[in-house]
């Protein structure tokens, strides 16, 4: 067990990990939180707000601005250093490996790069420091699979109340992926920060000790499952449409699949429906095609009567048929559906 104690000089290499993630309405939160905390924080913080792979942001500006800490996006291969606030940029996962940053393309995590669940996972499986997971608003349940994995490596999370955050479902869902977690007011998550890397609630990060997993690609075995997976599914991935596999924690399970795609269980709810609708437009679109080639056929066949008929009935039906898709889906879309994003979606727990 590490205890980090602050002391009046903190420079150098980080003592402790502070790793923060927020979505929808989170920035507000976040400010509160930087802030409150003291210059000389004995940790370094790494913050993973979503912004997708081609937004423009000014957030570390606004952080710097904020609080007593200097505050930069992350660089590759970065010495993490206390009192450092080092943010994810657009299109890139902030990862840690030992006491270094990385920044990955790798694959989509719940459909957004950079995800919360990446950086808190690395965390909990490539470093060795105390760490301090916290989770701000959001919609869904980003975070809650990572918040879990760092809290069974040994780290404590801290969560914004739900009932004072901007949308709760994030911090709702990461207090069920983790009942151990804590929550507290923005304004308090600073002082709560401070107590937890002073104290025995902050323990050193136990780092795995697997071989890191082939790829699919360099196995031998169709069933091929990553060593923490622990069975295939028939569900697909709405990226790439690999096949998903089950990923069971103690609170919450996730997929994902071989080429690394990942998902938490709300957001592969949200991604599936909108999968749906998307195939559901391609079969109308498909009808439609349908419908007016066989209207043309059947205008060259005025010879041959009965296949002329035969094909005018074919168009006829088709057109009936995607009509009637449409209609459905123009209700759907009015509010007679399931709905693809939703702030009131249920627990993390997932099938199975």
């Amino acid at each position: 067990m590490a205890v980090c104690v602050m002391s009046p000089d903190v420079p150098g290499p980080a003592r402790a990990l502070v790793a923060i993630g927020g979505s929808a309405g989170s920035v507000g939160a976040l400010i509160k939180l930087v802030e409150r905390l003291p210059a000389e924080l004995p940790a370094a913080v790494l913050v993973t707000v979503h912004v997708g792979d081609q937004g423009t942001s000014r957030l570390p500006e606004i952080l710097q601005r904020a609080g007593s800490l200097p505050c930069r996006y992350a660089g590759h291969g970065d010495e993490l250093r206390n009192g450092e606030i080092i943010v994810a940029p657009p299109g890139r996962h902030l990862l840690v490996a030992g006491s270094a940053t990385v920044l990955s393309t790798g694959p989509r995590v719940n459909h957004v790069r950079p995800a919360i669940d990446p950086m808190f996972g690395s965390i909990a499986a490539n470093s060795r420091l105390p760490a301090v997971g916290v989770i701000l608003s959001g919609m869904l349940d980003d975070g809650a699979v990572g918040a879990a994995m760092l809290a069974l490596a040994g780290g404590a999370i801290l969560v914004e109340d739900p009932t004072t955050a901007g949308f709760s479902s994030m911090p709702r869902a990461a207090l069920a992926a983790v009942p151990t977690a804590r929550s507290a007011p923005a304004d308090l998550l600073a002082s709560a920060i401070d107590e937890l890397l002073k104290s025995s609630g902050s323990r050193a990060v136990a780092v795995s000790e697997e071989e890191v997993p082939v790829h699919m690609g360099e196995a031998d075995d169709p069933g091929f499952l990553a060593p923490d997976e622990s069975g295939l599914t028939r569900l697909t991935c709405p990226e790439c449409h690999g096949s998903l596999a089950q990923v069971r924690l103690p609170s919450i399970n996730f997929y994902r699949c071989h080429v690394g795609h990942q998902y938490s269980p709300q957001h592969l709810l949200v991604a599936q429906s909108e999968t749906a609708e998307a195939r559901l437009w391609s079969a109308v679109a498909a009808l439609e095609e349908q419908a007016v080639l066989a209207r043309h056929l059947a205008r060259h066949l005025a010879e041959d009567e009965p296949t002329a008929t035969a094909t005018a009935r074919t168009a006829d039906q088709a057109t009936e048929l995607a009509e009637a898709l449409r209609a459905r889906l123009a209700l759907e879309g009015a509010g007679g559906g399931v709905p693809v994003a939703s702030d009131e979606l249920p627990g993390p727990g997932g099938p199975g």
